[in-house]
C-alpha cells in the first residue's frame, strides 16, 4: 500500500547502453528493494566518470573497500539514494537495505526477524565464492558501457587488477573462469540446498536472494547468450527460477 504523502526516493544507477534497464550486479539489489518494499522512487543514471564527482558534490565519504594490488581502498561506487523524505544520501547497497527497513518499517523486510546480521555473512561469503570469476564479469560488463564510461572502466580495471585488458578474459582464462562461476553455483546451491522453499529463508525473498538474483541478471544482460542458457540449466534450473521469481520486482519493460 502506498505511503500517503512520500516522495519519490531518487535512485542513483549506472548507465549503460542498454537503454536505461538495469544491468548492475551491484545496483540492482537496491532497485529489487525499492520495488518489493514499494516505495516510490526515480531513477538518475550515472556514466562511471561521474560518480566520484557526484560523491565529491554531496561531500559523500566512499564506504566500499576494493583491493587494489593488495591494498584495501575506499573507492566511489553506486548504488546511492537520496531520500527527500529525510533529507539523507545513503551509499552501499546493504547500508541502503537497512536503512530502507529502518526508515520504512510497515512496509515488507528485506532483513527480516533480526537477520541482518546473518544476511550481511551470507552476502560476504557469496562475494568470495564468486571471486575467481570476476575477471570475466569485468570484460563481459565492459561491453554493455556507453564509450565514455568503457574507457574509463577499462583504465580502473586495469589499474584494480594489475593486468592489461587483454589479458583479462584470454581463451584459456575464459574458460577457467567459467568453471569458476559453475563452481560457485554449486557451493550457493548447497546453501539454498538447506531451506525449505524457494528462496534462503523460505517463501518470501530477501535481500539475500536480491544479491544472487542481481549476479544472474548481470550474466543475462551481459554475458554471451549461450552462457546465460547455460547457465539457466545449472543445478537444476534453480537460477532461471530465481530470475523469474525476482523479475516481478525490477520496474522495467520485460
Amino acid at each position: 500500500m502506498p505511503i500517503p504523502g512520500l516522495k519519490p526516493i531518487i535512485f542513483y544507477d549506472l548507465a549503460s547502453v542498454l537503454q536505461n534497464e538495469p544491468w548492475s550486479a551491484n545496483t540492482i539489489k537496491t532497485r529489487y528493494c525499492l520495488t518489493f518494499k514499494g516505495l516510490p522512487f526515480q531513477t538518475v543514471w550515472l556514466e562511471f566518470p561521474e560518480v566520484k564527482p557526484f560523491y565529491e558534490q554531496h561531500s559523500l565519504v566512499p564506504t566500499t573497500l576494493y583491493n587494489i594490488r593488495g591494498i584495501p581502498t575506499p573507492v566511489c561506487t553506486l548504488p546511492v539514494i537520496m531520500d527527500p523524505n529525510t533529507n539523507r544520501f545513503i551509499t552501499d547497497s546493504f547500508a541502503i537495505a537497512q536503512y530502507l527497513d529502518e526508515q520504512y518499517p510497515d512496509t515488507p523486510k528485506v532483513l527480516p526477524n533480526n537477520t541482518a546480521a546473518l544476511i550481511h555473512v551470507f552476502h560476504t561469503a557469496f562475494f568470495e565464492a564468486i571471486k575467481g570469476a570476476i575477471l570475466l564479469a569485468c570484460f563481459r560488463g565492459a561491453q554493455k558501457l556507453n564509450p565514455k564510461s568503457k574507457e574509463y572502466y577499462i583504465r580502473d580495471r586495469e589499474e584494480q587488477f594489475g593486468i592489461p585488458w587483454e589479458q583479462f578474459a584470454t581463451p584459456e582464462k575464459t574458460e577457467e573462469q567459467w568453471n569458476a562461476l559453475r563452481a560457485a553455483c554449486n557451493t550457493v546451491d548447497g546453501w539454498y540446498a538447506k531451506s525449505t522453499s524457494q528462496f534462503i529463508l523460505g517463501d518470501t525473498p530477501c535481500f539475500a536472494d536480491f544479491t544472487v538474483a542481481g549476479l544472474c541478471n548481470w550474466i543475462r544482460y551481459c554475458y554471451e547468450d549461450q552462457e546465460w542458457e547455460e547457465m539457466k540449466s545449472w543445478n537444476g534450473g534453480r537460477w532461471r527460477r530465481l530470475v523469474e521469481a525476482t523479475d516481478k520486482y525490477l520496474d522495467f519493460p520485460k
